[in-house]
C-alpha cells in the first residue's frame, strides 16, 4: 500500500476509480485572536486600552481556544507554520474582522518555543483601523506563554506580551497586553 491506497493492478483499477482513492486533502488553516493594545513606553498610542476580539463568534482566552475563522471564511486570511518537536519554530498571520467589524491583522514571525512547551519569544506586528498603520515589536522582543503546553507540529495556542510595538514613520508606540491570546491550527507542520 502507498499513501493508504492499495498497489495498482489491473484488478484494482476499476474499484479504485469507483472509490476515488487519493491522498487526503489537508484542512485549511484556522485561527482566533484576542488582541489587547495598551499604552506604550512613550506617549502617542492612538488606541490605549482597546481589545479586539477576533473569533467566529468567540475569541480565545487563557482557558478557551475560541471559535476560529477558517482561511477564506468571511474574508479571513490565515497563514501559519508550526514546526519541530521541541523546540518549535513558528510564524503566522491572521487578518479578519473583529466583533466590532474592524479589520485586524496580527503577524507573528521569528517564533521560537522552548522544548518544555511552556514559554517562547516572537516578533509581532499589529494593524487595525484605529492604529492607522502597522506597529511592530523589536525582533524577538515579545514573550509567549504556551497555554497548557498546547504546541505541536501544525498548531499553537499562546498568550503574548510585547513591551513596545512601534510605527516607524510616526514614532508612536503602544504595547501588546498580557490578555493577548492567539490560536493557530491546521498549519504547515512538516
Amino acid at each position: 500500500m502507498m499513501n493508504g491506497c492499495p498497489r495498482w493492478s489491473f484488478l484494482t483499477l476499476p474499484l479504485l476509480a469507483a472509490l476515488g482513492c487519493s491522498d487526503p486533502v489537508p484542512r485549511p488553516p484556522q485561527a482566533s485572536l484576542m488582541l489587547s493594545v495598551q499604552v506604550g513606553p512613550t506617549t502617542g498610542c492612538p488606541v490605549p486600552g482597546k481589545i479586539y476580539q477576533v473569533g467566529n463568534p468567540k475569541p480565545p482566552s487563557g482557558t478557551f481556544a475560541g471559535d476560529p475563522f477558517i482561511n477564506g471564511e468571511h474574508g479571513a486570511t490565515i497563514k501559519c507554520s508550526v514546526k519541530g518537536g521541541g523546540p518549535y519554530t513558528f510564524s503566522g498571520s491572521i487578518q479578519a474582522l473583529s466583533s466590532e467589524s474592524d479589520r485586524v491583522t496580527l503577524t507573528v514571525t521569528d517564533g521560537l518555543v522552548a522544548a518544555d512547551k511552556l514559554t517562547g519569544t516572537a516578533t509581532i506586528a499589529v494593524n487595525t483601523p484605529q492604529l492607522a498603520g502597522t506597529y511592530v515589536s523589536p525582533i524577538g522582543a515579545c514573550t509567549l506563554t504556551i497555554v497548557n503546553q498546547n504546541v505541536r507540529g501544525g498548531s499553537i495556542w499562546a498568550t503574548a506580551t510585547c513591551p513596545s510595538i512601534g510605527e516607524p514613520s510616526t514614532g508612536k508606540t503602544c504595547s501588546v497586553g498580557p490578555t493577548t491570546t492567539f490560536v493557530f491550527e491546521n498549519c504547515d507542520g512538516s
